[in-house]
């Protein structure tokens, strides 16, 4: 047997030979010897609604002796409720068979309510009707069944000429069904195929689409090489310049200067450092108000403990004196530690912050020379340490 051609995807494309499909729903007179894959919904829909045809023609058929059973069912229910007792009978036994045929009736008239024929005579409108019937009939027997065992003892021929009939509906709905039992894999093989067409015209597509997607990002991959390479050229050509060489020797001299002038200010702060205690014992003395400082020395005083580099040198000889004066409440150890440093910090205090201020000015110069450059324009980010120094609180002269 010829196997079914497939294309790049490996999805039935071209013509290929029908045996497969005739040895699965029969093999047909006029059927060509190839069909193609675009044709093949076609043809599964008009094999499909052959066979709908062909089942609705009986299911028609069916129908109308499937009423004259019901009508049929519906006058033996009648003669069954107007049936008199023929013989004699205990009025109690009596009594039981009439209650029992009432319920009979009951189940019949709802059997008679419930299976409704559908005009619709495809497949899915039989299969539906079917089940619905069945399972009314089915319901409807099992309790008739209960009651017949007494209700034959009065009137035996009555009810069991009634469960005949009911009986007899069963085999009608029974031969409805059996043309659509006997072709199920039938039925079944046109809808597998049916989707798994559609599945394979839904893959198509997203192939089709992943396909364009991807020829796509070839081709931004593509534009995005060419456009590095040139930035990469560029690059090479910007670090052989003159331009590019000055800039990165003015830089390392801008890193060198922050680095000069962190330093600086560490040394500073530093100076200042051992006397924090005494200087937050004299801010609490101020702050309590048993102590009272002149405006410039108490902002001082802030300055010391807040912001180093800005506070002015005159400020210690102030401190001094109030040291030496003992209202910080000291021992003389401390006192005179605390004497050492702040002659320390007075002696060195003036020259570091001029050091300190000299280093900024050169950062700020270099700065401005950086960015005259050409190629600060074309660095790609900051500096490696940006620097930013602390405005000077100008005091004093300082």
């Amino acid at each position: 047997m010829k196997p079914p051609m497939k294309n790049k995807h490996g999805f039935i494309k071209e013509g290929f030979d029908l045996k497969w499909i005739d040895r699965l729903f029969g093999k047909r007179q006029t059927s060509p010897s190839g069909i193609t894959f675009d044709d093949l919904p076609e043809w599964l829909e008009s094999r499909s609604k052959k066979i709908s045809e062909e089942m609705g023609r009986d299911a028609s058929s069916l129908y109308s002796e499937i009423r004259e059973a019901l009508s049929a069912i519906k006058e033996n229910m009648t003669v069954l409720e107007e049936a008199t007792p023929e013989g004699r009978f205990h009025l109690k036994m009596v009594k039981v068979a009439a209650s029992n045929r009432d319920n009979m009736s009951k189940q019949v008239r709802m059997l008679l309510e419930n299976i409704n024929i559908p005009q619709a005579t495809d497949i899915g409108a039989i299969m539906t009707f079917h089940e619905n019937a069945r399972q009314t009939l089915t319901v409807c027997l099992e309790n008739m069944m209960k009651s017949y065992q007494y209700t034959k003892l009065v009137y035996f021929e009555e009810s069991k000429e009634l469960i005949a009939k009911v009986n007899a509906l069963g085999r009608l709905l029974n031969q409805l069904i059996e043309p659509i039992d006997n072709k199920r894999n039938v039925l079944d093989a046109l809808n597998i195929a049916k989707t798994t067409i559609q599945n394979i015209k839904n893959l198509t597509l997203d192939i089709g689409f992943n396909e364009k997607t991807i020829k796509e990002s070839e081709e931004k991959i593509a534009i995005l090489k060419k456009e590095l390479k040139e930035k990469e050229k560029a690059l090479d050509l910007l670090r052989e310049s003159e331009p590019w060489k000055e800039y990165i020797k003015s830089r390392e001299e801008l890193i060198s200067l922050e680095t000069d002038a962190r330093k600086k200010e560490d040394d500073l702060k530093g100076l200042i450092l051992p006397l924090n205690k005494a200087l937050s014992r004299l801010k609490q003395l101020s702050d309590s108000g048993r102590y009272t400082l002149a405006p410039e020395i108490k902002e001082g005083l802030n300055l010391c403990l807040s912001d180093q580099i800005n506070v002015n040198p005159e400020f210690f000889i102030e401190f001094q004196k109030i040291v030496e004066s003992g209202v910080l409440n000291l021992t003389t150890e401390k006192t005179n530690k605390i004497l050492e440093q702040t002659k320390l910090v007075v002696a060195s205090l003036d020259s570091l912050k001029l050091e300190y201020q000299a280093l900024t000015e050169d950062i700020e110069k270099q700065k401005e020379k950086i960015s005259g450059l050409k190629s600060a324009d074309e660095e790609a980010g900051p500096p490696v340490f940006p620097f930013h120094p602390r405005p000077d609180r100008k005091s004093n002269g300082n």
